[in-house]
Protein backbone atom coordinates (compact mmCIF):
# COMPACT_ATOMS: atom_id res chain seq x y z
CA UNK A 1 0.00 0.00 0.00
CA UNK A 2 2.98 2.54 0.52
CA UNK A 3 4.82 1.98 -2.98
CA UNK A 4 2.77 4.48 -4.52
CA UNK A 5 3.34 7.08 -1.95
CA UNK A 6 7.61 6.66 -3.44
CA UNK A 7 6.64 7.81 -6.40
CA UNK A 8 6.61 11.62 -5.49
CA UNK A 9 9.71 11.47 -3.22
CA UNK A 10 11.28 9.94 -6.33
CA UNK A 11 10.53 13.04 -8.39
CA UNK A 12 10.83 15.76 -5.52
CA UNK A 13 14.83 13.70 -5.08
CA UNK A 14 15.42 14.56 -8.84
CA UNK A 15 14.01 17.71 -8.81
CA UNK A 16 16.20 19.13 -6.02
CA UNK A 17 19.70 17.21 -7.18
CA UNK A 18 19.75 17.49 -11.13
CA UNK A 19 20.15 21.04 -11.98
CA UNK A 20 17.61 23.18 -13.86
CA UNK A 21 19.52 23.69 -16.75
CA UNK A 22 20.88 20.65 -18.95
CA UNK A 23 22.38 23.31 -21.55
CA UNK A 24 25.78 22.08 -22.53
CA UNK A 25 28.34 24.93 -20.69
CA UNK A 26 31.74 26.13 -23.40
CA UNK A 27 34.51 28.29 -22.43
CA UNK A 28 33.87 31.60 -24.67
CA UNK A 29 37.29 33.58 -25.37
CA UNK A 30 37.60 36.56 -27.99
CA UNK A 31 41.13 37.46 -29.97
CA UNK A 32 41.86 39.27 -26.62
CA UNK A 33 42.33 35.58 -25.38
CA UNK A 34 39.88 36.72 -22.32
CA UNK A 35 37.75 33.59 -21.36
CA UNK A 36 34.75 32.98 -19.64
CA UNK A 37 32.62 29.94 -18.96
CA UNK A 38 29.26 30.39 -21.62
CA UNK A 39 26.10 28.47 -21.14
CA UNK A 40 25.16 27.56 -24.83
CA UNK A 41 21.70 28.46 -25.89
CA UNK A 42 19.12 25.91 -26.90
CA UNK A 43 20.29 23.94 -30.21
CA UNK A 44 23.83 24.80 -29.38
CA UNK A 45 25.01 21.43 -28.58
CA UNK A 46 28.98 21.62 -29.16
CA UNK A 47 31.79 23.44 -28.01
CA UNK A 48 34.47 24.75 -30.57
CA UNK A 49 37.80 26.14 -31.02
CA UNK A 50 38.76 28.45 -33.72
CA UNK A 51 42.35 29.09 -34.46
CA UNK A 52 44.72 31.03 -37.08
CA UNK A 53 48.12 31.14 -37.75
CA UNK A 54 50.06 33.31 -39.60
CA UNK A 55 53.49 32.21 -40.58
CA UNK A 56 56.43 34.20 -42.40
CA UNK A 57 59.69 33.65 -42.57
CA UNK A 58 60.10 31.39 -39.42
CA UNK A 59 57.61 33.85 -37.04
CA UNK A 60 54.20 32.94 -36.33
CA UNK A 61 51.41 34.74 -35.23
CA UNK A 62 48.29 32.77 -33.00
CA UNK A 63 44.90 33.82 -32.80
CA UNK A 64 42.24 31.70 -30.94
CA UNK A 65 38.47 31.90 -30.29
CA UNK A 66 36.74 29.52 -28.65
CA UNK A 67 32.28 29.55 -27.92
CA UNK A 68 29.36 27.00 -28.51
CA UNK A 69 28.44 25.94 -32.08
CA UNK A 70 25.67 24.74 -33.87
CA UNK A 71 25.34 20.18 -34.12
CA UNK A 72 25.33 20.27 -37.56
CA UNK A 73 29.05 21.90 -37.35
CA UNK A 74 31.88 19.68 -38.40
CA UNK A 75 36.00 20.11 -37.81
CA UNK A 76 37.77 21.71 -40.69
CA UNK A 77 40.78 23.07 -41.82
CA UNK A 78 42.16 25.17 -44.78
CA UNK A 79 45.40 26.51 -45.33
CA UNK A 80 46.67 29.48 -48.36
CA UNK A 81 49.14 31.51 -49.23
CA UNK A 82 48.70 34.99 -49.34
CA UNK A 83 51.86 36.77 -50.28
CA UNK A 84 55.00 35.63 -48.69
CA UNK A 85 52.46 34.41 -45.75
CA UNK A 86 50.95 31.11 -45.25
CA UNK A 87 47.75 31.20 -43.60
CA UNK A 88 46.17 28.18 -41.54
CA UNK A 89 42.74 27.87 -40.21
CA UNK A 90 41.36 25.06 -38.16
CA UNK A 91 37.91 24.06 -35.92
CA UNK A 92 37.69 21.79 -33.44
CA UNK A 93 34.60 20.52 -32.20
CA UNK A 94 33.76 18.68 -28.76
CA UNK A 95 30.31 17.68 -27.23
CA UNK A 96 31.23 17.83 -23.01
CA UNK A 97 31.30 20.48 -20.89
CA UNK A 98 34.31 23.00 -21.20
CA UNK A 99 35.99 20.34 -23.39
CA UNK A 100 37.45 23.51 -25.63
CA UNK A 101 39.84 24.56 -23.07
CA UNK A 102 43.32 25.23 -23.87
CA UNK A 103 45.35 21.56 -24.52
CA UNK A 104 49.03 21.66 -23.22
CA UNK A 105 51.80 21.35 -25.33
CA UNK A 106 51.00 23.06 -29.04
CA UNK A 107 53.33 22.32 -31.60
CA UNK A 108 54.41 24.91 -34.90
CA UNK A 109 51.86 24.04 -37.51
CA UNK A 110 54.70 25.01 -40.33
CA UNK A 111 58.16 23.03 -39.17
CA UNK A 112 58.55 21.06 -42.16
CA UNK A 113 57.99 17.23 -41.34
CA UNK A 114 59.55 14.48 -43.31
CA UNK A 115 55.28 13.20 -44.47
CA UNK A 116 54.53 14.75 -47.72
CA UNK A 117 50.96 15.01 -48.56
CA UNK A 118 49.09 16.22 -51.81
CA UNK A 119 50.55 19.47 -53.34
CA UNK A 120 48.02 22.04 -54.21
CA UNK A 121 47.34 25.52 -56.62
CA UNK A 122 47.05 28.79 -53.40
CA UNK A 123 46.19 32.14 -54.34
CA UNK A 124 44.32 34.56 -52.36
CA UNK A 125 42.40 37.45 -53.53
CA UNK A 126 43.82 39.31 -50.63
CA UNK A 127 47.10 40.01 -52.36
CA UNK A 128 44.91 39.58 -55.81
CA UNK A 129 47.22 36.33 -56.76
CA UNK A 130 44.08 34.51 -57.98
CA UNK A 131 42.76 37.37 -60.32
CA UNK A 132 46.28 38.00 -61.89
CA UNK A 133 46.73 34.01 -62.16
CA UNK A 134 49.85 34.10 -59.74
CA UNK A 135 49.43 30.59 -58.25
CA UNK A 136 51.95 29.43 -56.21
CA UNK A 137 51.97 25.81 -54.30
CA UNK A 138 51.67 24.50 -51.13
CA UNK A 139 52.06 21.30 -49.25
CA UNK A 140 49.29 19.86 -47.74
CA UNK A 141 49.46 19.37 -43.96
CA UNK A 142 47.19 16.47 -42.95
CA UNK A 143 46.45 13.76 -45.47
CA UNK A 144 42.48 14.28 -45.16
CA UNK A 145 42.91 17.83 -46.63
CA UNK A 146 42.15 17.74 -50.38
CA UNK A 147 42.80 20.67 -53.14
CA UNK A 148 40.05 23.01 -52.65
CA UNK A 149 38.90 26.39 -54.39
CA UNK A 150 36.49 28.63 -52.79
CA UNK A 151 34.87 31.76 -54.62
CA UNK A 152 32.25 34.33 -53.16
CA UNK A 153 31.03 37.23 -55.15
CA UNK A 154 28.40 39.85 -53.52
CA UNK A 155 27.17 42.93 -54.97
CA UNK A 156 24.01 43.90 -52.98
CA UNK A 157 22.62 47.25 -53.57
CA UNK A 158 23.99 50.24 -51.35
CA UNK A 159 27.10 47.65 -50.93
CA UNK A 160 30.63 47.78 -52.58
CA UNK A 161 31.10 45.10 -54.66
CA UNK A 162 32.96 42.18 -52.87
CA UNK A 163 34.55 39.33 -54.81
CA UNK A 164 36.85 36.49 -53.31
CA UNK A 165 38.86 33.61 -54.36
CA UNK A 166 40.75 31.30 -52.08
CA UNK A 167 42.39 28.37 -53.20
CA UNK A 168 44.64 25.60 -51.43
CA UNK A 169 44.26 22.72 -48.70
CA UNK A 170 41.56 21.97 -46.92
CA UNK A 171 38.92 19.52 -45.00
CA UNK A 172 35.84 21.73 -45.70
CA UNK A 173 32.18 20.30 -44.93
CA UNK A 174 30.37 20.16 -48.63
CA UNK A 175 33.74 18.65 -49.99
CA UNK A 176 34.01 17.19 -52.80
CA UNK A 177 31.34 18.87 -54.27
CA UNK A 178 30.83 21.30 -55.99
CA UNK A 179 28.25 22.96 -54.20
CA UNK A 180 27.08 26.32 -54.60
CA UNK A 181 24.19 28.79 -54.42
CA UNK A 182 23.62 32.03 -56.72
CA UNK A 183 21.00 34.90 -57.17
CA UNK A 184 20.80 38.13 -58.65
CA UNK A 185 23.37 39.49 -55.94
CA UNK A 186 25.49 36.53 -54.57
CA UNK A 187 27.47 33.53 -55.87
CA UNK A 188 29.01 31.13 -53.45
CA UNK A 189 31.32 28.14 -54.62
CA UNK A 190 33.23 25.32 -53.03
CA UNK A 191 34.70 22.60 -55.12
CA UNK A 192 37.68 20.38 -54.19
CA UNK A 193 39.74 17.24 -55.56
CA UNK A 194 42.55 14.92 -54.47
CA UNK A 195 45.08 14.94 -57.16
CA UNK A 196 48.16 17.13 -57.03
CA UNK A 197 47.28 20.50 -58.34
CA UNK A 198 43.82 19.70 -59.33
CA UNK A 199 42.63 23.00 -58.28
CA UNK A 200 44.82 24.85 -61.13
CA UNK A 201 43.61 26.81 -64.25
CA UNK A 202 41.55 29.79 -64.73
CA UNK A 203 39.55 30.37 -61.06
CA UNK A 204 35.42 30.03 -60.99
CA UNK A 205 33.55 32.55 -62.68
CA UNK A 206 29.48 32.23 -62.86
CA UNK A 207 29.44 33.99 -66.22
CA UNK A 208 31.71 30.73 -67.44
CA UNK A 209 29.16 28.20 -65.99
CA UNK A 210 26.47 26.92 -68.45
CA UNK A 211 22.56 27.26 -67.99
CA UNK A 212 21.16 23.86 -66.74
CA UNK A 213 17.76 25.16 -67.82
CA UNK A 214 16.04 26.15 -64.65
CA UNK A 215 14.72 29.29 -63.48
CA UNK A 216 14.05 30.55 -59.94
CA UNK A 217 13.19 33.16 -57.65
CA UNK A 218 15.80 35.62 -56.88
CA UNK A 219 16.00 38.09 -54.09
CA UNK A 220 17.66 38.84 -50.46
CA UNK A 221 16.28 40.56 -47.59
CA UNK A 222 13.04 40.94 -45.95
CA UNK A 223 9.29 41.80 -47.42
CA UNK A 224 9.49 45.69 -47.44
CA UNK A 225 13.63 45.73 -48.64
CA UNK A 226 15.08 43.67 -50.80
CA UNK A 227 12.45 41.00 -51.26
CA UNK A 228 9.10 42.86 -51.98
CA UNK A 229 7.33 42.10 -54.77
CA UNK A 230 9.34 44.45 -57.03
CA UNK A 231 12.05 43.17 -55.99
CA UNK A 232 12.11 39.67 -56.86
CA UNK A 233 12.45 38.23 -60.07
CA UNK A 234 13.26 35.18 -61.78
CA UNK A 235 16.79 34.37 -62.33
CA UNK A 236 18.61 31.30 -64.88
CA UNK A 237 20.09 28.89 -62.77
CA UNK A 238 24.02 28.17 -63.70
CA UNK A 239 26.48 25.34 -63.43
CA UNK A 240 25.76 22.60 -60.60
CA UNK A 241 23.54 25.26 -58.95
CA UNK A 242 19.97 22.82 -60.24
CA UNK A 243 17.53 23.73 -57.10
CA UNK A 244 15.35 26.26 -56.31
CA UNK A 245 15.73 27.31 -52.35
CA UNK A 246 14.24 29.77 -50.20
CA UNK A 247 15.16 29.98 -46.63
CA UNK A 248 13.95 32.59 -44.21
CA UNK A 249 15.58 33.36 -40.95
CA UNK A 250 16.94 35.89 -38.44
CA UNK A 251 20.17 37.92 -38.97
CA UNK A 252 20.59 39.55 -36.07
CA UNK A 253 20.78 43.30 -37.94
CA UNK A 254 17.18 44.62 -36.43
CA UNK A 255 15.62 42.23 -39.56
CA UNK A 256 13.17 39.62 -37.58
CA UNK A 257 12.69 37.82 -40.91
CA UNK A 258 15.46 37.64 -43.51
CA UNK A 259 14.81 35.71 -47.00
CA UNK A 260 17.15 34.72 -49.33
CA UNK A 261 15.99 33.01 -52.84
CA UNK A 262 18.17 31.68 -55.62
CA UNK A 263 19.77 28.67 -57.08
CA UNK A 264 21.28 25.66 -55.48
CA UNK A 265 23.18 22.48 -55.57
CA UNK A 266 21.55 20.09 -53.48
CA UNK A 267 23.81 20.49 -50.13
CA UNK A 268 22.66 23.77 -49.87
CA UNK A 269 19.18 22.88 -48.96
CA UNK A 270 19.97 21.89 -45.49
CA UNK A 271 20.37 24.71 -42.65
CA UNK A 272 24.35 24.72 -42.54
CA UNK A 273 25.74 26.04 -45.62
CA UNK A 274 23.09 28.68 -45.76
CA UNK A 275 23.50 30.23 -42.21
CA UNK A 276 27.18 30.26 -42.49
CA UNK A 277 27.16 32.40 -45.91
CA UNK A 278 24.22 34.48 -44.74
CA UNK A 279 25.00 34.33 -40.97
CA UNK A 280 21.09 33.27 -40.20
CA UNK A 281 19.45 31.60 -37.26
CA UNK A 282 16.19 29.97 -36.39
CA UNK A 283 16.60 28.82 -39.93
CA UNK A 284 13.86 27.27 -42.09
CA UNK A 285 15.20 26.29 -45.69
CA UNK A 286 13.44 24.43 -48.49
CA UNK A 287 14.22 23.33 -51.87
CA UNK A 288 12.31 22.76 -55.33
CA UNK A 289 13.18 21.44 -58.79
CA UNK A 290 10.64 22.79 -61.22
CA UNK A 291 11.00 26.55 -62.66
CA UNK A 292 9.73 29.14 -60.89
CA UNK A 293 8.81 27.00 -57.91
CA UNK A 294 10.26 29.20 -55.04
CA UNK A 295 7.66 31.73 -56.14
CA UNK A 296 6.78 33.66 -52.48
CA UNK A 297 3.15 33.80 -54.08
CA UNK A 298 3.05 30.06 -54.45
CA UNK A 299 0.54 27.97 -51.53
CA UNK A 300 2.63 26.83 -49.31
CA UNK A 301 3.20 23.01 -49.92
CA UNK A 302 5.49 20.75 -47.94
CA UNK A 303 8.76 20.34 -49.40
CA UNK A 304 12.09 19.10 -49.19
CA UNK A 305 14.44 20.88 -46.92
CA UNK A 306 16.06 21.12 -43.54
CA UNK A 307 13.82 21.73 -40.84
CA UNK A 308 13.69 25.14 -39.04
CA UNK A 309 17.20 25.45 -36.33
CA UNK A 310 16.47 26.26 -33.45
CA UNK A 311 18.61 28.65 -31.37
CA UNK A 312 21.08 31.43 -31.77
CA UNK A 313 24.38 30.39 -33.26
CA UNK A 314 27.53 31.93 -33.25
CA UNK A 315 29.13 32.24 -36.23
CA UNK A 316 32.96 31.52 -36.35
CA UNK A 317 36.21 32.38 -37.50
CA UNK A 318 36.22 29.47 -39.91
CA UNK A 319 32.66 29.09 -41.33
CA UNK A 320 33.40 32.80 -42.29
CA UNK A 321 35.99 31.70 -44.69
CA UNK A 322 32.55 29.92 -46.66
CA UNK A 323 30.67 33.86 -46.60
CA UNK A 324 33.57 35.73 -47.66
CA UNK A 325 36.81 33.87 -48.38
CA UNK A 326 38.55 36.89 -47.45
CA UNK A 327 41.13 35.08 -45.51
CA UNK A 328 38.64 32.96 -43.69
CA UNK A 329 36.22 35.97 -42.38
CA UNK A 330 36.83 39.14 -40.73
CA UNK A 331 36.14 38.35 -37.57
CA UNK A 332 39.44 37.91 -36.44
CA UNK A 333 41.66 38.99 -39.71
CA UNK A 334 42.34 42.40 -40.70
CA UNK A 335 43.25 42.05 -44.06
Amino acid sequence: MGRPRLLPLLLLLVQTCIPASWSLQCLLCGRTGKCQVEECARGQDLCRTTTLRIWEGGEELEVVERGCAHPEKSNRTMSYRTGTQIITLTEALCATNLCNGPSPGRTSTFPRTRNRYLECVSCASSDLSCERGWDQSLQCRSPTEQCVEVVTHRSLEGSPRDEHHTRGCGNLPGCPGPTGFHNHHTFHFLQCCNTTKCNGGSVVELQNLALNGLQCYSCEGNSTHGCSADETSLTACQGPMNQCLEATGTNGLGNPIYTVRGCATPSWCQSLHVAEAFSLTHLNVSCCTGTGCNNPLRDHQPRMGGAPRPGPAHLSLTTTLLITARLWGGTLLWT
